[in-house]
């Protein structure tokens, strides 16, 4: 046994409980060894496996990645889930953290904003590193696995949630009163494409990330862009299509309809989709003719995993596939959240001036109204859309 952990006690008889304690390690790389135990007077033996590391930040510590330096401050937290301790003592939780928040403000709106946001993690460790699924199990801190219904999400549903919520709220600046106003990104310590992003009535949201080996647009990036800041924060709904049918036509039960979209609209989300093709009705109609945008907005039918029936704003954008780029409608629907969020008033004037058109599609200027239509499958692009949970429930 090594030196530096202690047993309450080396023999006994019967059923008994023994408390291992181990001593503080002092600063290195870590130390391992094991503990045998023997049957007395029988030739049987079984040995524990002993292993401490040695990490920077202690468990549960919450680190403040970034401070808002305008307005209120718009809450983001993003946990690692299935980072176990050889994994944290590695750097690899905070390495993939930081890449994450790094791909979120790697785009516009976020990228010229990004003065208006707080930034935090958590140091959650795993009692086992991966993540899980419907025929793996693997013990990780939040109990994400992948399903098959959805792409990712957590194994006990709610109360696992509520666990999430809760560990959100040991940032500085959130509480329950502002998880409506808080996105919370779980990166899954997995290479699994599919992310989910799970939003809550009153705004909440959970967006799992996971880190996608998958070649462009398809990688962690796009993943990151396309589930946290497209669903989670900026309310927006999916781009692609499905189904060559009419959206009030389809009598699928793999995709959202009529009902499920009105919903949504009610809450205020989904800026970018209409159910109208009327000039005057879409919500992004006094873009159509503007000075700057009226080469890249337009009406085109399809979106919303249907191609007929419903109407998107631009020919393609990360809400479609991933790409780096956010239609002009959703930039301005984010930057209206941050606004809102942040206790500034919204001035379409000043989010013209400093609107940023970067990585625009090259077919935006080819593609006619009645033109070309992108359509995704499933094992494609995307698999589904986020998956709305009701009321929130108060935290216990």
């Amino acid at each position: 046994m090594p030196d530096w952990v202690t047993l309450s006690q080396k023999e006994g008889k019967g059923k008994t409980e023994l408390t291992l304690t181990f001593s503080q390690m002092p600063a290195g790389s870590g130390r391992d060894g094991s503990v045998v135990f023997k049957l007395k007077d029988k030739d049987y033996r079984t040995a524990l496996s002993l292993v401490q590391y040695d990490y920077s930040h202690a468990q549960d510590e919450i680190i403040t990645i970034q401070k808002a330096a305008k307005g209120n401050g718009i809450n983001l937290v993003f946990l690692g889930d299935g980072f176990d301790a050889k994994d944290i003592s590695e750097g690899l939780l905070l390495k993939d953290i930081n890449e994450a928040v790094g791909h979120f403000f790697s785009i516009e709106p976020y990228k010229t904003y990004k003065d208006y946001f707080n930034v935090y993690t958590g140091i959650a460790v795993s009692p086992e590193s991966g993540i899980g699924g419907v025929n793996t199990i693997i013990n990780n801190r939040f109990n994400t696995y992948v399903k098959r219904d959805v792409k990712i999400g957590a194994l006990n549903g709610d109360s696992d949630y509520n666990e999430i919520f809760k560990y959100a709220c040991k940032a500085p600046t959130v509480n329950e009163g502002n998880l409506n106003q808080t996105l919370i990104v779980i990166v899954p310590n997995t290479t699994e494409y599919g992310g989910t992003c799970y939003m809550y009535d009153g705004g909440e949201a959970i967006a799992y990330c996971p880190m996608s080996d998958n070649d462009y647009p398809l990688d962690f990036r796009g993943i990151v862009q396309h589930e946290a800041g497209g669903h989670g924060f900026g309310k927006l709904g999916d781009e692609y299509i499905y189904h060559n049918a009419f959206i009030d036509a389809c009598i699928c039960d793999d995709c959202g309809h009529v009902d499920e979209f009105n919903a949504a609209k009610a809450k205020g989300w989904y800026d970018n989709l209409s159910l109208t093709g009327k000039l005057n009705s879409v919500p992004w109609n006094h873009l159509i003719f503007h000075e700057k945008y009226s080469g890249i907005v337009d009406i085109y039918e399809g979106g919303y995993m249907h191609s007929r029936g419903v109407y998107r704003s631009e020919s393609t954008s990360c809400m479609n596939n991933n790409i780096p780029y956010y239609s002009t409608i959703s930039r301005e629907a984010m930057v209206k959240r941050i606004m809102k969020y942040a206790g500034q008033e919204f001035s379409f004037e000043d989010f013209v001036a400093k609107d940023k058109i970067e990585n625009l599609p090259e077919m935006a200027d080819a593609v006619t109204k009645g033109g070309r239509l992108r359509f995704s499958v499933s094992g494609g692009v995307h698999d589904h859309g986020p998956v709305f949970m009701g009321k929130r429930p108060a935290i216990k």
